[in-house]
């Protein structure tokens, strides 16, 4: 859809089909210096965004069109929003930064399907073990979580049940 969108806007050519990947690339290289930083300093960040960039299948991912680059980019970012969950203060706004990480995680499905959810029981683990709230509210949290990524991931799922068939369009390569 992304690739799709970028050749509507800039025609349809081989710039406008990458480019959306680089700017993936880069934006996922900065959401990685963004959440080592939060943690360990700018110094770790550099050469965690550093390793992001120089790892060769990174490198080879984000330079032709396919989804992984699109999925890499929603898994680090829902990374990075349970790392700010994490560090808020105020318990509504880590209730908000978790929404995001779960809406995040269902793009990530829709984008690869159950390659998408296998981050999800390590980002799950990490906020319960190490969240400063209530255990109540550590669940409750991750409840809302799950919740916004079914509705994330749902909603394409549900569209294509209640779609009639006979005008449906092939969905995932199939042809029925």
């Amino acid at each position: 859809w992304i690739m799709g969108l970028s050749a509507r806007m800039f025609g349809f050519s081989s710039f406008s089909l990458l480019l959306p990947q680089a700017l993936m690339g880069i934006a996922t290289v900065a959401l990685t210096y963004g959440a080592v930083k939060r943690l360990s300093g700018h110094g770790a960040g550099l050469i965690a965004g550093a390793a992001v960039t120089v790892t060769p299948v990174a490198a080879m991912m984000f330079r032709f069109d396919n989804p992984d680059a699109l999925l890499v980019l929603c898994t680090t970012a829902a990374g990075y929003m349970v790392v700010r969950a994490l560090q808020s203060d105020r318990g509504r706004r880590a209730l908000w930064w978790l929404l995001g990480a779960g809406w995040l995680i269902g793009l990530a499905f829709l984008t690869k399907m159950l390659q998408g959810l296998l981050i999800l029981p390590a980002l799950g683990l990490v906020y319960l073990l190490c969240a400063k709230r209530s255990w109540w509210t550590r669940i409750w949290h991750l409840l809302a979580a799950v919740a916004s990524m079914i509705v994330s991931a749902g909603w394409l799922i549900a569209l294509c049940a209640v779609w009639p068939a006979s005008s449906r369009p092939y969905i995932g390569g199939s042809e029925d």
